[in-house]
């Protein structure tokens, strides 16, 4: 069965091939997603709006232009400093684990999680201005603890990044809050068939040209699903955002439920679903110096920084056994 919230592929263009290179990518990508994103497991129903929450906010009666959409959505990235959260992750093939979530954007995230809320058990992912990491803590069958990072700037360089055409900030941004660069290049807004609006934009990153195809509810102007395809039209990641939640002091409305789909290397998308707990909002407590300070694992644990790692990589990075996400297409 097709998945009904799954991006039409021809939206910018005839290839609807998926991107997929390397075992490594795919394992990156299950421990990024595990750690940047989180998700309880088992189909749900998506509603628009939160439980007994306080009513979304219309904001457009009819198609805005351009520049009333795009100035809407900056009103609404630029709102907010920082986020927390408790998070639940299910990923396939792994025990439910349990913890916290930290954004200070731009560029600053912080999310440990483990069995139990054990985060020794779990995982350490976090960013910041300079840096980003992925801790795999759990000893599990073909992947062992390990401590990946790197640089931005080196990462960007780097021959692994061509593997990987998809931004670490992307996956920030998936919260429904997107992010334009002053360089983007705007298509639209248009109405679809079924009222949403569809905005097209054209970006520029280290790896090529990406055209972002966002769309959004026509009257409150959310972020329903943001689909990212790469200079050759192909699909690379989308992301759903749904039963979104209304903040009414900060005049924000953020999602509750993500759903998270991103290219594996056999063509099928990983889906993972995301389900996030009430936000705490431009109120983080704790000492930066810590929350946003690359760890240091304890000695035996694989150290590896990706900007040395090759293309391939198959011989230094460990792989887990394949294994395809319930509902993947």
């Amino acid at each position: 069965m097709d998945d009904p919230n799954e991006p039409e592929l021809d939206v910018v263009g005839d290839n609807p091939n998926i991107v997929g290179k390397t075992m490594l990518v795919r394992y990156l990508l299950v421990i990024v997603m595990g750690g940047l994103i989180l998700t309880q497991s088992g189909c749900q129903i998506f509603r628009r709006t939160g439980t007994g929450a306080a009513p979304i906010p219309t904001q457009f009666d009819r198609l805005p232009t351009q520049q009333q959409l795009l100035a809407s959505l900056k009103a609404k990235s630029s709102s907010v400093r920082q986020l927390n959260s408790r998070v639940t992750i299910a990923m396939p093939g792994a025990p439910k684990i349990k913890g916290t979530l930290q954004v200070e954007f731009p560029d600053r995230m912080r999310m440990k999680a483990g069995v139990m809320g054990a985060s020794e058990m779990g995982v350490d992912v976090g960013s910041n201005a300079q840096e980003f990491w992925i801790w795999s803590k759990a000893h599990l069958p073909g992947q062992p603890p390990a401590f990946y990072h790197a640089n931005h700037a080196a990462f960007a360089r780097s021959p692994i990044r061509k593997s990987i055409p998809l931004e670490p900030k992307w996956l920030i941004e998936a919260i429904g809050l997107p992010g334009f660069s002053p360089t983007d290049v705007h298509y639209g807004p248009t109405s679809t068939p079924d009222g949403r609006m569809k905005l097209f934009t054209v970006h520029q990153t280290d790896s090529g040209r990406q055209t972002r195809v966002t769309l959004l509810s026509p009257g409150s102007g959310l972020v329903e699903q943001q689909a990212i395809y790469d200079a050759n039209n192909r699909l690379i990641a989308y992301s759903n955002t749904t039963n979104y939640r209304n903040y009414p002091d900060q005049n924000l409305s953020l999602p509750q439920t993500i759903e998270l789909n991103m290219a594996q290397p056999d063509g099928k998308m990983m889906k993972i679903k995301v389900d996030l707990g009430k936000f705490s909002v431009n109120s983080l407590y704790g000492d930066p110096n810590k929350m946003w300070t690359k760890p240091t694992p304890p000695g035996g644990v694989q150290n590896i920084d990706l900007t040395q790692v090759s293309n391939q990589g198959r011989a230094t990075i460990p792989t887990r056994s394949r294994q395809t996400p319930s509902g993947s297409q």
